[in-house]
C-alpha cells in the first residue's frame, strides 16, 4: 500500500474549518455548544450573522443590563452597519434569534436558556410602547414594542 506524502498530509491540515480551529467559548456555554454556535456564525448566509456575533450580541444584552436605572430604554444605533447595528439591544435580541432558529437540538436548548433569561429582564426593566403598531395579522416581536429612548416610531425588522 502506497504511502502518503507529506504535502499531502499538510494540505489535509489545511482543510479543517476555521469555526473548528478557533480555540475558546462563549461565556456561561459549553465548549460544545459554543463550537455549533461558531459553526453557524461562520456558516450562514444571512447578512447580520458574521463570526463572533453571537458572543458580541450576548454581550451587548449584558451590557444594556448593567446600565444604572430601574427603568432601560433601548436606543438606536449610531450606524447601521452590521456590527455596529448591534448597539441597538433589540436588533441584537433579533440576530439571537436568528442563531437559535439554525442551531441543532441540544445547542438550541442551551442557548435558548439564556435568551429567556435575557428576555425576562428585557421584559421586566423596559416598558411597553402604548403606540406601537402592532397589527392583528402580522406580530412583532414584543421586545421591538418597548419604549425607545428619543425614538417616536421604533424601528421595524425587514424580512
Amino acid at each position: 500500500m502506497p504511502r502518503r506524502r507529506p504535502g499531502a498530509l499538510r494540505a489535509a491540515e489545511r482543510r479543517t474549518p476555521g469555526w473548528l480551529s478557533e480555540p475558546g467559548r462563549i461565556h456561561r456555554l459549553s465548549l460544545a455548544t459554543s463550537a455549533a454556535i461558531r459553526r453557524v456564525d461562520c456558516e450562514s448566509d444571512l447578512y447580520e450573522i458574521f463570526p463572533g456575533v453571537t458572543a458580541a450580541a450576548l454581550a451587548r444584552c449584558c451590557s444594556f443590563f448593567r446600565r444604572p436605572g430601574r427603568t432601560l430604554y433601548p436606543g438606536l444605533a449610531d450606524c447601521p452597519c452590521r456590527g455596529c447595528s448591534l448597539d441597538d439591544v433589540t436588533h441584537a435580541r433579533d440576530v439571537l434569534g436568528d442563531i437559535l432558529a439554525a442551531l441543532a437540538p441540544r445547542p438550541q436548548a442551551e442557548l435558548g436558556r439564556r435568551i429567556a433569561r435575557i428576555d425576562a429582564q428585557l421584559l421586566r426593566r423596559t416598558l411597553p410602547d402604548p403606540g406601537a403598531p402592532g397589527h392583528p395579522w402580522r406580530r412583532e416581536a414584543w421586545w421591538r414594542m418597548r419604549l425607545y429612548d428619543g425614538v417616536v416610531d421604533p424601528p421595524r425588522r425587514l424580512r
